[in-house]
């Protein structure tokens, strides 16, 4: 799937470039981690694909952020996006706009 970065900071994190925020600067197992999440999201295909692969706990999202969906990056955060789909039957996402990372909790 193709990726577009909302987050400029998600963006330089991704692109390995130093940020300023104080979570990744003293986390370097999540930015790993975050990278290996991008880089499942970008090889994928379709959304399915994502619901097979387990460790991501793939889900669309409810409440306040409908319309969004996520994947774990790690048992604590999660990676937001918002899927652009093309207008096809059956629709095909041609585009994951990746949002933020978030606490989990």
């Amino acid at each position: 799937m193709d990726l577009v970065f909302n987050n400029t900071e998600l963006a330089d994190l991704y692109q390995g470039k130093q940020v300023k925020n104080k979570l990744y600067k003293s986390n370097p197992t999540l930015i790993k981690q975050f990278i290996k999440t991008i880089k499942f999201l970008e090889q994928a295909k379709k959304i399915e694909e994502l619901l097979q692969l387990k460790g991501l706990h793939y889900e669309k999202l409810i409440k306040e952020r409908v319309g969004q969906s996520s994947v774990r990056i790690n048992d604590q955060y999660r990676l937001i996006f918002i899927e652009r789909f093309d207008g096809s039957i059956p629709p095909k996402v041609v585009l994951l706009s990746i949002e933020e990372i978030t606490d989990y909790h």
